[in-house]
């Protein structure tokens, strides 16, 4: 199946699985937990059961685990997701969080030419296994979503200067004023390095050097000096150049 740009809002709700359960002790979690005493030792092991919604291999949502309820989970969650991925599907994905590992249920496709209109669809979903047969089970996900384009958003290429523009929703922060904002091609580049790349206003782009403004930026500070970053690395060379040699103030 092809693949559609989605770039937009998805709001998705994962509500239950109808059962994850064969007959008797046929059960998917007996057999996970008889496999866990035989090999790891760990005795009786508690299913926990998450959901999560994927974009192909992009992961953009994840429920909570459920341990109380493992052949009838129930999470109630909903999602909204910023996308600009290229997709065929929604894929909505049922494991089992458990000591041995997390274990695939299976999982539910949603074609993603579906819900391109923008309206509502609230379904029940079969969950399949790897080669896409329905899991023995016979079980259902019940989901819910919604796609709305970002051309139908009201502030869609009108900046963030309107005067009515209310922010980027459901975010940790509001928008302030005041902020600068630096974009980098690269942490480096060396002094002959000037591409021809025009910007708005017959103006070109000028490359700069992330680490030597970093650099720059620490030895300047008059009072604070603030760092964050998935990842940070404290013994990382900021001046690399060896003719361009910068010493602490």
């Amino acid at each position: 199946m092809a693949l559609t740009l989605l770039h937009g809002t998805l709001h998705v709700t994962i509500y239950e699985v109808d059962k994850i359960h064969i007959s008797g002790r046929g059960n998917i979690f007996s057999k996970i937990v008889s496999n866990i005493e035989e090999t790891v030792g760990f005795g009786k092991g508690t299913p926990k059961m998450y959901a999560t919604v994927d974009l192909e291999k992009a992961r953009v949502g994840r429920t909570k685990m459920i341990t109380d309820e493992p052949e009838n989970p129930r999470w109630y969650e909903s999602f909204h997701i910023y996308c600009a991925h290229s997709a065929s599907n929604v894929i909505f994905t049922v494991k089992d969080d458990n000591p041995i590992g997390a274990t695939l249920i299976g999982r539910a496709y949603i074609p993603v030419e579906e819900i391109l209109d923008g309206e509502e669809l609230d379904r029940w979903v079969e969950i399949l296994d790897q080669d896409k047969n329905p899991i023995k089970a016979g079980s259902k996900i019940h989901v819910k979503l919604q796609y709305f384009d970002v051309t139908r958003d009201r502030n869609w290429a009108r900046g963030i200067k309107s005067s009515k523009y209310p922010g980027v929703p459901y975010t940790f922060f509001s928008q302030r004023n005041g902020c600068r904002v630096s974009l980098y091609q690269d942490a480096h580049v060396p002094d002959n390095f000037i591409p021809k790349i025009p910007l708005s206003g017959g103006k070109y782009y000028e490359p700069h050097r992330c680490w030597e403004d970093v650099f720059d930026a620490i030895t300047n500070a008059k009072h604070f000096i603030y760092i964050t970053g998935w990842s940070v690395y404290t013994e990382i060379s900021l001046i690399r150049d060896s003719r361009r040699q910068k010493k602490w103030r």
